[in-house]
C-alpha cells in the first residue's frame, strides 16, 4: 500500500517531491531527445561513408576495366577456362592440391605479370584494400585469376572459391552504387566495387575492389564519442536552466503555498486567526498565481465563515441550553410521579409523552378537583417546538385553572378556555382538547371533546372499543364555540385509553401510518395489564412499527383504570369538646352497617374521642371553627378510614416524642399519651398539611 505523505520520512519525501520529479522527467526527456539525435546522426554519417567508399572502390574497378586490355586479357581467361575444364575431375575437386595449382603456371608470363604489375600499382595508389579478378565456373564457384592484398598473401592464379547467393545478390546491385559490408571472419569490414571485364560483347570476367573500413569504424567511434559528448553537456545546460526556470517560476511558488496551507491548519488547530496566503509574494502571471490570489481571498472568506461559525455554535450552545432547560420545565410541569395518589385506591392511572423536538406541544395532565372529583386532560397544539410549548403551558393553566374554581362541567370548562385563548391569540394557533371529569365515589365520567382524537374504552366485555364521542371545534379556532358534555359509567375495572395524534400517524420509511386498528390490536394484545404496562407496550409497538424512521409528531398517551369507588360520607361540625359525642355516633352508624367487631369499634370511639378534642383545644384557639369528619370505607380487606380535616394553625401531633410507659404515671410528662394510643391502636396513621388544611388519617382494618 503507497504512503501517505505524511507518513514519509524526510528523504522519502524528497524523492517524491516535485522538484525530484521534474528534474527525472525533464532529464529523461533531454536523455531520450539526445538518443534519438544521436541514433539519427550515426545512421546519416555511416551511410555516407559507405556510400562514398562504395562509390570509390566502383570507380577503381572502372578504371582497372578502361587500363586492361581486354583482347589480351581476353586470351588469358580463354586459356584460364580451357585449362580448368581439361582437368581431371578428381584434380578438379582437390582444387586446393598442388597438382590443381600447378596445372596453371604456364599461364604466368609476361602477358600475366603485366596485368598483375597494373593491378597491385592501382591498389597502392588508391589506397584499395585488394583488387580481385576472376570468372564465375558455375553457380556457386568463382575461380580466381589475379588478386592482389594490402594486409594478406594474395590466393594463387586458380584458386575456386564456392559464393553463396546472398553474396551474387550483393554483387548484381554494385551498378546502382549500394554498399556492400562484408563482414569476415577476422573481425574486419569492407566496403566491395565490381566492374565486368568484355570482349566484344561477352563477360568475359568480373573485377571486385575492396577498401578496408577499419579506418572508417575508427571514425564513425570518435563521432560518435564527439557527440554523446557534446549532447551531455549540451544537454546538462540547457536541463540546468529549464530546472532554475521552473523551480523559480512553478515549483517554489507551489512550495509555499504548500507552507502556507500547512500553517494555516496547524494554526486552525491551535486556534489562531494569522492570515498566511496574503502575505505570499507570488507574482508568476500564471495559474500559479491565480491560485494564490483564490487560496488569500479562499482564507478570509474561511475566516469570516470560522467566525460567524463560532458565533453561531455558541448560539446554537445556548438554544440548547435553553431548549434543555425549557424541556425540564414543561416535563416539571407535567405529573410525572407514578402512582401520583398512592393513598387512593380507587383508581390507577398513568400517562407518558415522547417529544419529537427538545420540547413538546403535545401534554396531559390530572389532578383532584377535591376529594371525590378526578379531572383528566389529553391536548394536542399546533405547531411544534418553543411556540408550542408555549401555548401547550398557557393552555394546560387556563385549564386546571376553571376546573379547580368550581366549575365541574367539562363542556362549560372548554368554552370558557376557549374564549380566553381566541381572546389572546396573535398566531392564530389552536389546541384540541379532551377534557374528563370522574367522580370517584360513584364512577361517573363527565367528558367534553374540542377537536381531539376518539378515546378507547374497556368495559365489560374486557375488550377495548373506539368510543365516537361528539366533537367540538378545536379550541383558539372560532370565538364563541360550543361544547357538549357526555356521561360514562365506569364500573370497577373498567378503563379509558385517550392519546394523540402522534400515536396514530407515527410512520415508518414505507410512509404507512400506524393507525386506528393497529392502536387497537395493541390495546386488546394485553387486556388484563395495568395501566404502566399498556403504556409501556403501546410504546414498544409503536417503535417496532416505526423502526429506524425519524419521529415527525409528539407521542402522547393517558390511561386510567376505575378500581370501584369507596363508600364515603363525611360530617362537617364545630369543633368543640360537646360535639365530640355527635361525631362519635357519626362514626358508630357507619360502623355498625359494616358489623364493625366491639373490640375494633371501641378502639376507633377512643382514637375520635382523642383527636376531636385536640382539634377542639388547640386548632383555633382561642376561637373555634369547623371540622370535617370523613369515613371511607375500602373493600377486600375490609378496612375503614376516617379523615380528620380542620382549617386551624399548622399542627402535626405525630411529631410528638412517645411517652415512656414504663415508668410511673408521676414520673412520665404530662401529654402525649391519647395520640400513643391511637397510634397504638390504630393499623395507620397519617398527616399531611395541604392546601391551609390540617389532615389527619387513621386506617383499621375490620376482616
Amino acid at each position: 500500500m503507497k504512503k501517505s505523505v505524511r507518513d514519509m520520512n524526510y528523504l522519502e519525501r524528497l524523492h517524491y517531491s516535485l522538484s525530484a520529479k521534474m528534474f527525472h522527467t525533464i532529464m529523461m526527456f533531454s536523455t531520450v531527445l539526445a538518443l534519438v539525435a544521436l541514433v539519427f546522426g550515426l545512421v546519416f554519417y555511416s551511410n555516407s561513408l559507405k556510400s562514398q567508399y562504395s562509390e570509390k572502390a566502383t570507380v577503381l574497378a572502372d578504371n582497372i576495366v578502361l587500363t586492361i586490355d581486354p583482347d589480351l586479357f581476353g586470351r588469358i581467361v580463354k586459356e584460364a577456362e580451357s585449362i580448368y575444364d581439361d582437368l581431371d575431375e578428381s584434380v578438379r575437386n582437390e582444387h586446393d592440391s598442388p597438382a590443381y595449382y600447378k596445372a596453371f603456371e604456364p599461364l604466368k608470363d609476361i602477358r600475366y605479370n603485366k596485368i598483375h604489375d597494373i593491378l597491385n600499382e592501382f591498389m597502392l595508389k588508391d589506397k584499395a584494400e585488394s583488387i580481385v579478378i576472376g570468372q564465375m565456373v558455375d553457380d556457386s564457384h568463382f575461380l580466381y585469376l589475379f588478386e592482389v592484398n594490402r594486409n594478406r598473401e594474395a590466393y594463387p592464379l586458380g584458386h575456386v572459391e564456392e559464393v553463396s547467393q546472398e553474396t551474387i545478390s550483393a554483387f548484381e546491385k554494385l551498378g546502382s552504387l549500394m554498399p556492400v559490408i562484408f563482414d569476415r571472419s577476422d573481425g574486419q569490414y569492407s566496403c566491395t566495387g565490381a566492374g565486368t571485364i568484355r570482349s566484344g560483347n561477352r563477360e568475359i570476367a568480373t573485377i571486385v575492389t575492396a577498401y578496408s573500413l577499419n579506418d572508417v569504424a575508427k571514425r564513425v567511434r570518435a563521432y560518435l564519442l564527439q557527440f554523446f559528448i557534446l549532447m551531455l553537456l549540451v544537454t546538462v545546460f540547457i536541463d540546468s536552466i529549464i530546472i532554475r526556470k521552473m523551480k523559480r517560476t512553478v515549483v517554489t511558488p507551489i512550495l509555499e503555498l504548500n507552507e502556507a496551507a500547512r500553517a494555516y491548519v496547524q494554526d486552525q488547530d491551535d486556534e489562531m486567526n494569522t492570515l498566511h496566503f496574503s502575505n505570499l509574494k507570488i507574482d508568476t502571471g500564471d495559474e500559479i498565481e491565480s491560485l494564490a490570489l483564490i487560496m488569500t481571498d479562499m482564507e478570509k472568506q474561511l475566516q469570516e465563515n470560522i467566525r460567524d461559525l463560532t458565533r453561531i455554535t455558541a448560539d446554537r450552545e445556548r438554544i440548547a441550553t435553553e431548549l434543555n432547560v425549557a424541556s425540564q420545565i414543561q416535563e416539571g410541569m407535567l405529573p410525572n410521579v407514578f402512582p401520583p395518589f398512592p393513598e387512593r385506591k380507587e383508581f390507577d392511572i398513568y400517562a407518558s409523552m415522547y417529544s419529537a423536538k427538545e420540547v413538546g406541544g403535545d401534554f396531559y395532565d390530572f389532578f383532584l378537583i377535591d376529594d371525590d372529583h378526578l379531572a383528566l386532560v389529553i391536548a394536542d397544539v399546533s405547531g411544534k417546538g418553543i411556540p408550542a410549548a408555549l401555548f401547550m403551558m398557557a393552555s394546560k393553566i387556563i385549564i386546571s385553572n376553571l376546573a379547580t374554581i368550581g366549575i365541574t362541567d367539562p363542556g362549560t370548562i372548554l368554552e370558557e378556555v376557549n374564549k380566553r385563548i381566541v381572546r389572546n391569540n396573535p398566531m392564530e394557533m389552536f389546541v384540541t382538547v379532551w377534557l374528563g371529569i370522574l367522580e370517584i365515589s360513584t364512577g361517573t365520567l363527565r367528558a367534553s371533546n374540542g377537536g381531539h382524537e376518539y378515546p378507547f374504552v374497556l368495559l365489560k366485555d374486557d375488550r377495548y372499543g373506539l368510543f365516537k364521542d361528539r366533537h367540538g371545534f378545536v379550541l383558539g379556532g372560532i370565538d364563541n364555540s360550543t361544547y357538549s358534555t357526555y356521561e360514562l359509567k365506569l364500573e370497577k375495572g373498567n378503563r379509558i385509553f385517550v392519546y394523540t395524534d402522534g400515536v396514530t400517524d407515527a410512520t415508518n420509511k414505507e410512509k404507512e401510518l400506524f393507525g386506528d386498528q393497529r392502536l387497537l390490536q395493541a390495546l386488546n394484545d394485553k387486556p388484563d395489564a395495568s395501566v404502566r404496562e399498556l403504556l409501556e407496550h403501546m410504546k414498544q409497538k409503536i417503535d417496532e412499527f416505526v423502526q429506524d424512521a425519524p419521529q415527525f409528531d409528539d407521542i402522547t398517551m393517558l390511561a386510567l383504570q376505575y378500581n370501584g369507588g369507596s363508600k364515603m360520607e363525611e360530617l362537617t361540625i364545630e369543633a368543640t369538646i360537646d360535639n365530640i359525642p355527635f361525631v362519635t355516633e357519626f362514626v358508630d352508624q357507619k360502623l355498625e352497617a359494616l358489623d364493625c367487631p366491639i373490640k375494633a369499634q371501641m378502639q376507633i370511639d377512643v382514637a375520635i374521642d382523642e383527636l376531636f378534642s385536640n382539634i377542639a383545644k388547640f386548632a383555633y384557639h382561642p376561637e373555634t371553627g369547623p371540622a370535617t369528619v370523613r369515613v371511607e370505607v375500602e373493600e377486600d380487606p375490609m378496612a375503614v378510614i376516617i379523615t380528620f380535616i380542620d382549617h386551624g394553625m399548622p399542627y402535626d401531633p405525630l411529631l410528638n416524642e412517645d411517652p415512656d410507659v414504663t415508668l410511673n404515671i408521676e414520673d412520665r410528662m404530662v401529654g402525649g399519651l391519647g395520640v400513643y394510643l391511637v397510634k397504638k391502636t390504630m393499623d395507620d396513621v397519617s398527616y399531611e398539611y395541604k392546601d391551609g388544611q390540617n389532615i389527619l388519617k387513621i386506617k383499621k382494618n375490620l376482616s
